[in-house]
């Protein structure tokens, strides 16, 4: 009630505020604008027909490849989850959808520019393929609650592999959520002391009150396959709903990184130095794969 949680929003977007944005290529100067405007930069067609399918057989491949983990009917939701790191060295394909998604040059010029950070390596990249089982209602899980990730601009993206619709849980997205107001400081106020005198820390919907105070208006961000979307996701945003059947498979991209403590790198690369010589423990490998790319 002291409002450290408005300090804490207030010191991150006063720092957001001072870094001075990167010289964006001319090629993205107008997505960058859009993202800065809306929140989210949607680019269609991102590969080459010949580039996305030969993507697209590789990540079939990884649905049964031994590092993969297979999770039916996640959280009593009816959906079953297979999801896989991509990592270096792991194949020629590995190699060829790391270069061609995680580290192409429009992506991680929006990604510098939104985040006002430099890009000193490639995001984490992933493979996930949601299925809804046939004849099964979905269950909404936390997910499918409006959100936001961070309290401060955070950045992520996907790339949709079969495109997204209202059936197959397709992003929904609010526009321009992404901008501190003072509507957004009056709702981080009162969330953090729901959030601290709540039990079901992951369920907690907006009140109406502060939904029409914010004015957020919910937008399904409906795409073709072979699309890459990104995201602010200070702003607000949660996963759609399945309908029996459906399926959604897509390439995660994590840059929460950009945003970590010196420290908390120093402890990644460590990991990641173990994981190359082989002396990582195969239950702590698991349970932090995506990070170790």
């Amino acid at each position: 009630m002291a409002g450290w949680q408005l300090a804490r929003v207030l010191t991150h977007h006063g720092a957001y505020a001072v870094r001075r944005p990167p010289t964006p290529l001319s090629q993205t100067e107008h997505l960058i604008a859009q993202g800065r405007e809306e929140g989210v930069v949607i680019i269609p067609n991102f590969l080459s027909q010949e580039d996305f399918e030969r993507l697209r057989a590789y990540c079939v491949t990884l649905r049964s490849a031994p590092s993969t983990r297979h999770e039916p009917n996640r959280g009593k939701t009816g959906l079953d989850f297979t999801t896989s790191p991509i990592a270096k060295g792991d194949s020629a394909d590995a190699q060829f959808a790391l270069e061609k998604v995680a580290g192409d040059r429009r992506l991680l010029d929006i990604v510098s520019a939104l985040s006002r950070h430099r890009i000193t390596r490639p995001p984490q990249l992933g493979y996930q393929l949601l299925t809804m089982r046939d004849g099964e209602e979905f269950v909404p899980d936390a997910e499918t609650i409006l959100h936001a990730d961070r309290h401060y601009p955070t950045i992520k993206a996907y790339y949709s592999l079969n495109g997204s619709t209202s059936d197959n849980g397709a992003y929904v997205w609010v526009p321009k959520s992404h901008k501190l107001t003072a509507a957004r400081l009056r709702y981080e106020y009162a969330d953090s002391i729901r959030f601290a005198r709540s039990q079901a820390k992951h369920n907690l919907e907006i009140p109406e009150s502060h939904l029409k105070d914010m004015g957020l208006v919910e937008k399904p961000i409906l795409t073709e396959p072979n699309t890459m979307v990104i995201s602010n996701n200070f702003g607000f945003h949660r996963r759609g709903y399945f309908s029996s059947g459906a399926v959604r498979e897509q390439l995660r991209l994590v840059f929460h990184y950009l945003e970590e403590p010196f420290y908390a790198t120093m402890i990644w690369n460590t990991l990641r130095g173990l994981n190359r010589r082989k002396l990582l423990p195969e239950k702590i490998r698991q349970a932090v794969q995506y990070r170790l790319t």
